[in-house]
């Protein structure tokens, strides 16, 4: 059995469901990994639901019967899946779980964590090894690893306890992260990239990569499948950069002095950002470049809606590659993130074609080219889609289908696996729930 050290035991409400005629629904499924929400991860099968409990057997064997409360909102999709309710049954009242919060409610032993745990070489530099359950967090002295290590956990448990698939692809599998102390390092980590990507054949995603790396905050380099395998990581490596330049101007605005200083604490509104995008690819597989169509709407929805939700604000802009000369800028939302929801609902009531919600221009938009609107929008979607635990279900559904296609369904296929006719009628229901009260 593993164990993290959590609480989570406010996560779910009791759901209060009787049956008059309780049906054993049996089953004999594979081993997998199950969450409970008091921070035990452990391996059994399903063997069947009885009303409102869930039996299973461990690998030795043993019968454990759980309520379905003790169990992740992933668990519970698993179960609805594979042994559903039997619809014969009479249901006098079934209260839906409450939406959780884990990433914020968590409880983390950061005690559990190696913070010497080896070198790790990244072109000419060696960096100290901090290892935790799910994570190598690279670092140089006088860094400080925990925060990050702290919030990638954090992160992970999030993702775990919505999505039913994302337990099994960490199997015996970690995610580096590289944390950078100078600007040197960095763009040494880039340069030493777009040249491995550059001899490959990929010149013109090396040259972006040359113009966009200096100006980023956060990178990723692929490491090379075999080596990856032998360190027993993912081949997506994140790296950042571990400071900030702090600017001091007068009251003309002009600038008297800058200095660099550590980033420090778990709640980094931009890690939030890149984490939470990192965490949902690995979980839904990737798309392939050849069929974008739709990450940005998705994926980078989901980042900023976990930003804003856990971090009360957001930090993050993106970096986009523009016109025939390849200008590089910056695309972000509204200045202050609290107020998006208040804000983007002024815009809609103004009824300015410019702010007219369009699902299928939102799939078609590009990181490269996003501006303030696009942005705003996808966050709004990013939103919607895991509003209630019903859509959550729906979310997970979603990313089961992206992690087989490599690539976004269609409209039409999301408006289906989220119950509605069309895309038109999702579009619809999006729209309403933006100017709902639902929607802060």
């Amino acid at each position: 059995m593993k164990k993290l050290s959590l609480h989570l035991s406010a996560l779910l409400t009791a759901g209060a469901a009787l049956f008059l005629v309780p049906v054993p629904h049996a089953v004999a499924l594979e081993m997998r990994s199950w969450l409970k929400i008091d921070g035990n991860i452990f391996e059994a099968e399903l063997v069947r639901r009885l009303g409102d409990d869930i039996e299973l057997r461990d690998k030795n064997g043993k019968i454990i019967k759980l309520a379905r409360t003790q169990l992740s909102f992933g668990d519970l999709d698993y179960v609805e899946e594979n042994a559903p309710a039997d619809k014969s049954a009479t249901v006098l009242g079934a209260a839906k779980p409450k939406l959780p919060n884990p990433a914020k409610e968590v409880k983390i032993d950061t005690k559990l964590f190696k913070k010497e745990a080896g070198d790790f070489k990244i072109n000419s530099r060696t960096y100290r090894v901090c290892e935790t359950p799910h994570f190598k967090v690279m670092y140089m002295k006088p860094a400080d690893p925990m925060g990050a290590a702290e919030l990638a956990e954090r992160l992970w448990i999030d993702t775990a306890f919505f999505h039913s698939t994302f337990i099994p692809k960490w199997h015996e599998r970690k995610l580096a992260i590289v944390l950078v102390n100078d600007d040197e390092a960095y763009e040494d980590v880039g340069s030493w990239y777009a040249d491995m990507i550059g001899a490959a054949g990929q010149k013109d995603e090396a040259e972006k990569l040359r113009l966009k790396w200096p100006e980023s905050a956060s990178g990723t380099v692929q490491m090379p499948q075999q080596q990856a395998d032998e360190r027993k990581i993912f081949s997506h490596i994140r790296v950042f950069r571990n400071y900030q330049t702090m600017v001091t101007k007068d009251t003309n605005g002009n600038e008297i002095s800058r200095k660099q200083e550590p980033v420090k604490g778990v709640w980094v509104p931009f890690r939030t950002n890149t984490l939470a995008a990192d965490m949902l690819d690995l979980h839904a597989g990737g798309i392939k470049s050849a069929t974008s169509q739709g990450e940005f709407a998705i994926f980078r929805g989901h980042a900023y809606y976990k930003e804003i939700l856990l971090n009360g604000r957001s930090e993050t802009s993106m970096l986009t590659v523009k016109g025939s000369d390849k200008t590089v800028g910056r695309a972000g939302g509204f200045k202050t993130a609290k107020d998006w929801a208040d804000d983007l609902r002024k815009e809609l009531k103004k009824a300015d074609p410019k702010w007219k919600p369009n699902l299928q221009e939102l799939m078609l938009v590009k990181t490269d080219g996003a501006d303030t609107k696009d942005v705003v929008f996808a966050y709004a979607f990013g939103r919607f889609l895991q509003s209630t635990p019903d859509r959550l279900t729906a979310f997970n559904k979603l990313c089961q289908k992206i992690d087989v296609a490599n690539q976004v369904p269609d409209l039409e296929e999301i408006a289906k696996i989220y119950g509605y006719e069309n895309a038109a009628a999702l579009e619809k229901a999006w729209s309403a729930w933006m100017l709902s009260t639902d929607f802060k």
